[in-house]
């Protein structure tokens, strides 16, 4: 029999946060430093108020010596040389969780660069360097997938899409009866509860980290939209699904519509925070909708500082906080 482990919920405590220094321009043609700005006023953060460790991956020396330029001394951030593509670590490196035995244990799907539109060197090899350097037990699955694409209620019940996780890109002829059953084999699965699609504009063909996020065991928060706004009707059908499921909502203002500076939509999304051990990190985008967001958000993580931080840069390169962060669970 396989051993199964617990995906935990991201407010569960962490050991450290894990992030990757942007250093490819080709990912970020907009602007590389302002992306890395962004990435350490992130890191900053979650070393900071949010009470966590932060493990930052660099390329190179002179990587390591563009993210010492912009971090200072700053305490509780250590620098780990290692080969990796993209910044986005919550989708190149494995779901950690520990087993009842209290060994931890890492999801670790096939990586494919988001159904084959952004493939880089290394992408696909991270995650399994990383599993090595904790010393975790590899629950390997034949599947293409990314960990965005999954948010867990730390009780075995997980919020996915259809338009990302059964896509042909990355899982031909995939069925949800299939993908549940290879999910039950790795680690601990109660339900999964399927949502249609996810932002139209968002590059990972609908991660549900942008549109849904479990806040405890049996509470979502989902963005409403107010008026005309962006994916208006498919943010209602969210809510809709949520509600028949038996959850508690949560409510988030959706934002306004937003565009980079060449005028194409960007996927804004206040649901890409990520829960640190002492502070919820937000994007934030300008908007009228901000505060009301951030007021939310507060609600729903009572005890947590609540911190605004700009995240339309990293926005233009197909990501915000949730994407650029994997925790290191806590050992039980």
């Amino acid at each position: 029999m396989k051993e199964r482990f617990r995906v935990p919920g991201e407010w569960e405590r962490h050991e450290a946060c894990w992030l990757a220094f942007p250093h490819l321009a080709e990912e970020w043609p907009l602007g590389l430093p302002m992306a890395q700005r962004s990435i350490a006023s992130l890191c900053l953060a979650i070393a900071g108020p949010g009470k966590e460790p932060v493990r930052l991956l660099v390329r190179n020396a002179d990587v390591e010596r563009q993210a010492r330029a912009l971090l200072g001394n700053a305490a509780g951030i250590e620098y780990v040389p290692a080969a990796y593509g993209d910044c986005w670590l919550r989708d190149t490196l494995p779901l950690l969780g520990h087993d009842a035995q209290g060994r931890l244990h890492g999801l670790r799907f096939r990586f494919n660069g988001w159904g084959g539109k952004y493939e880089m060197p290394f992408d696909n090899s991270v995650g399994d360097w990383w599993l090595d350097r904790l010393g975790a037990r590899a629950a390997k699955s034949k599947l293409f997938l990314e960990g965005g694409a999954l948010d867990s209620n730390g009780g075995g019940t997980f919020l996915t899409t259809e338009s990302c996780t059964l896509n042909p890109n990355r899982n031909p002829g995939l069925t949800r009866e299939a993908f549940e059953h290879a999910l039950a084999e790795l680690c601990e699965l109660r339900r999964v509860i399927w949502l249609e699609r996810g932002l139209r504009h968002d590059h990972t063909d609908g991660h549900v980290d942008m549109i849904a996020r479990f806040a405890s065991a049996d509470t979502v928060l989902s963005m409403r939209p107010t008026g005309e706004v962006p994916n208006a009707g498919i943010l209602r059908k969210i809510a809709g699904v949520l509600r028949d499921e038996g959850l508690s909502i949560v409510e988030i203002p959706a934002p306004s519509a937003l565009a980079d500076t060449r005028g194409a939509p960007l996927p804004a999304s206040y649901c890409n925070f990520y829960v640190a051990n002492g502070a919820v990190i937000v994007p934030t985008y300008g908007l009228p909708e901000d505060d009301a967001a951030l007021e939310a958000i507060g609600h729903a993580f009572q005890g947590r500082e609540v911190i605004g931080l700009p995240a339309r840069d990293l926005l233009c390169g197909g990501g915000a906080f949730h994407c650029a962060t994997q925790p290191e669970p806590h050992a039980p």
